[in-house]
């Protein structure tokens, strides 16, 4: 697909006629994007509490890093598959073919999506497994290096299971069913935490922690299994049957099979960055050269710029900017696609320039806040969770620099997950891939820039300004192929929100200096005063916001679950 053909396509068609009131998609959009939002919240908690959970019983240090650089493998595929290019490419193909063939033949094509997804992806993970687990035996390979070998080993599986929950929540999704994902992850939280403390709790925390990271990734691979199950009940339950006949030439499939590699690498730019991001963080630290702080390159000795266990404290930083992009961004542009792949089948500019402000809108309303949050209380939050057991103050501090980097991006990475799904529901794979291709070439420049300066905090900073540059790149392409008219009010709405955020930002900040000098919170263990900190400045943080919003009049205030009570009626 070329360029020019896109631009065709995406032109105004005689059905590009204004959207009445009573078919705007406002209602049930918020409507179904909170609930996901509040599913997600849920599984994000139990996320915080599987953080503290392993950072007290493994640390955050080389054995945890480890763990993660294996972790990162199917990770990544989750992050691709589960929010990103399949359901990127699947839903709008499986839209548009049970709108023009009847239920029966998307049924069909579904069937044929899945048995050749778990075909492939079992391919994948065999050759994987012959590269890493000859590696993992290996005693010529250093002791971490094996380890992380080992890792990958075990939850390298856990892509095939992972990639399956994210087809079948596709399938789902066309049929507005969202609970089961959003509630899957859970698994994997709660998995993961019985699986650092089980092993405490039948021997003794002296236990190896190069044994007990065992149980972690084993406890992955059971969770993917109970998740596919999970999502194969929710599908079952929109109808489809996974028995029945499945083509390899069926309506669709060739046209899902030739797009995936460019929707993959075009959807998944941060995705891809974070993956790098991990990679750097193990090799430019001692973890990566059996704990020496000197590599060769070339014949010149280079000094690595991080201490060890940067991966791990990476890992943590990622966590924190993670949680309002899971819960809101992802939330967003999950429930606003299948909308837009209507939009787009039906080559109806109008309604696609409605769905897509409705998401920008509604994204910039929660994200430049949370952007400006989660700076702000990045301390508090990060001390709460990690510290103690077997993760210092010195580890605290790294993790809080680094996040701080992260967060500031937040925005762009909630912005970028609708931008790109624009892209998708009117077929154009080509674009959002090119421009994605420059995103992660300058994050690798960035990355190899900063991190002498910024050390993990050079990673962060790295992967948010790549994101940044993303949106605007991508809405600039919009707004010069579809002519939409209301970039200005999408822009005075942010410049508000953005306002409102600082001063929000300002007193939080003010308040949590006060907090810090309090001889009565200094009196209480670290963690715990962090915990009063946190249910003090959330709180006020949000009220702050919401009176300034809603004394500026802001319609978006009547879409987000509790400030709602502070709009105007």
């Amino acid at each position: 697909m070329t360029e020019s053909n896109s631009d065709s396509r995406m032109e105004p068609q005689c059905k590009a006629t204004a959207i009445s009131p009573a078919t705007t998609p406002q209602t049930a959009l918020t409507r179904h994007a909170n609930v996901f939002s509040s599913l997600t919240l849920l599984s994000r908690i139990f996320g915080l509490l599987r953080d503290k959970a392993c950072s007290y019983f493994l640390g955050v240090g080389t054995t945890w890093s480890a763990f993660w650089m294996g972790f990162q493998f199917p990770n990544l595929f989750r992050r691709i598959f589960g929010e990103g290019a399949l359901t990127a490419v699947f839903l709008p193909v499986y839209t548009r073919i049970r709108q023009e063939n009847g239920q029966d033949t998307a049924d069909q094509l579904a069937r044929s999506v899945i048995r050749l997804l778990f075909i492939t992806l079992t391919s994948i993970t065999m050759i994987g497994e012959v590269i890493v687990i000859p590696m993992a035996l290996s005693h010529t390979v250093l002791p971490a290096n094996r380890l992380a070998a080992a890792m990958i080993a075990i939850m390298l599986p856990f892509s095939i299971a992972i990639c399956l929950v994210a087809l079948l929540a596709a399938i789902a999704t066309a049929s507005d069913r969202f609970a089961a994902q959003a509630v899957a992850p859970i698994i994997t939280n709660v998995a993961m935490t019985l699986g650092a403390a089980i092993p405490v709790w039948i021997w003794t925390r002296h236990f190896a922690l190069t044994a007990r990271i065992y149980w972690v990734a084993g406890a992955v691979l059971i969770s993917g299994v109970l998740q596919v199950l999970l999502l194969a009940i929710a599908v079952r339950r929109t109808g489809l049957s996974f028995r029945g006949a499945w083509q390899w030439r069926g309506p669709g499939v060739r046209e899902i099979v030739a797009k995936m590699a460019p929707m993959i690498l075009g959807l998944s730019a941060v995705q891809m960055n974070t993956f790098l991001d991990s990679q750097i963080a193990w090799w430019f630290s001692p973890d990566g050269h059996g704990g020496r702080t000197t590599f060769s390159i070339a014949g010149l000795l280079v000094h690595v710029p991080m201490l060890a266990g940067a991966l791990g404290k990476l890992s943590v930083a990622q966590r924190i900017y993670l949680l309002p992009v899971g819960v809101f961004g992802v939330a967003t542009a999950t429930v606003i696609f299948p909308r837009l792949s209507e939009a787009g089948a039906n080559q109806d500019v109008s309604r696609t320039g409605e769905l897509l402000w409705l998401g920008l809108r509604r994204s910039l309303f929660i994200s430049l806040p949370a952007t400006l949050g989660m700076i702000l209380i990045s301390q508090p939050l990060i001390t709460a969770i990690y510290l103690g057991g077997k993760v210092n103050t010195a580890d605290v501090l790294q993790a809080v620099w680094t996040a701080r980097w992260f967060c500031m991006g937040i925005w762009a990475f909630e912005m970028q997950m609708i931008l790109v799904r624009v892209f998708y529901a009117w077929r154009d794979a080509l674009t959002p891939m090119k421009v994605a291709l420059g995103m992660v070439l300058l994050n690798i420049m960035l990355n190899l820039t900063l991190i002498w300066f910024l050390q993990e905090g050079g990673i962060a900073a790295s992967t948010s300004i790549s994101a940044m540059v993303q949106c605007v790149i991508l809405l600039f392409i919009l707004q010069r192929r579809m002519k939409l008219g209301k970039l200005g009010e999408v822009l005075r709405m942010a410049g508000k929100s953005l306002l409102g955020a600082a001063v929000m930002f300002t007193w939080g900040w003010i308040c949590l200096l006060l907090m810090q000098h309090s001889s009565l919170l200094n009196a209480l263990p670290r963690w715990l005063a962090s915990v009063v900190e946190l249910l003090i400045l959330v709180p006020l943080a949000a009220l702050i916001y919401g009176l300034l919003m809603r004394w500026w009049q802001a319609p978006e205030l009547a879409d987000v679950p509790i400030l709602r009570r502070l709009a105007k009626r």
